[in-house]
């Protein structure tokens, strides 16, 4: 019984060995990823500070050219722990995408028309007749954020993209994996826990039982 015990306490032992060392590497990221933003914002600033008069870099030049770049995708590791990559979106994934988009305007336009009632179809913004083809070759044409700006893009501009791009394909995947099996390891020390508390009072009620039983075979031969 005391072999199961210290076999308890060997593992849980090496669970929280691997929580610490879980625990440092989600420490450092999280330093590189406030590092990766703070690098992002300065050089924003940059930008806007060394720019022209009256244009400032930010969300007042997004657009309906507005699209996601980047897929998050989710896989089970052997000891079935969840683990988290960023990956970028190719050429055909961006066409589904937006022919997705297509599909629910042209259905929203349909039910607007069907509310309307007045025999005449209903576009959406940016969608249908020479104007929607206009939109929709400028958005093929300008997939990379930076050139919304201009041709002409700033380095500062250039470095905060580079940043943004670094924390969200390598840091941040890196950094929910990280807390998933820290989760995970907290749980299993949990359990182990558990399993040896069990087993100590398991041998605490065989202690008794058996103190209880000398004792009674003395007083029997007394």
């Amino acid at each position: 019984m005391s072999s199961d015990r210290d076999k308890d306490q060997g593992h849980i032992d090496q669970l929280l060995e691997r929580y610490l060392a879980l625990l440092d590497e989600y420490t450092a990221l999280r330093k590189q990823l406030s590092s990766l933003q703070s690098d992002v914002y300065h050089n924003i600033a940059r930008a806007n500070f060394s720019g022209e008069r009256g244009l400032r870099y930010g969300q007042d030049h997004y657009d309906e050219r507005m699209r996601a770049s980047r897929r998050v995708g989710i896989t089970n590791a052997e000891n079935g722990l969840p683990r988290f990559t960023v990956t970028t979106i190719s050429q055909e994934d961006s066409t589904l995408v937006e022919a997705e988009k297509n599909v629910q305007e042209e259905k929203l336009a349909e039910k607007a028309h069907d509310v309307s009632g007045d025999g005449q179809p209903v576009r959406s913004p940016g969608t249908g007749g020479e104007e929607g083809d206009k939109e929709e070759t400028k958005s093929n044409e300008t997939g990379d954020p930076l050139r919304w700006f201009g041709i002409l893009t700033p380095m500062p501009l250039r470095a905060a993209q580079r940043h943004s791009i670094r924390a969200v394909e390598d840091v941040v995947p890196r950094l929910v994996s990280v807390n998933a099996e820290m989760q995970h390891v907290e749980i299993e020390v949990r359990r182990a826990r558990k399993r040896r508390a069990k087993a100590a009072a398991a041998q605490s009620k065989g202690r008794a039982a058996e103190a209880a039983t000398t004792l009674g075979q003395e007083v029997g031969a007394a």
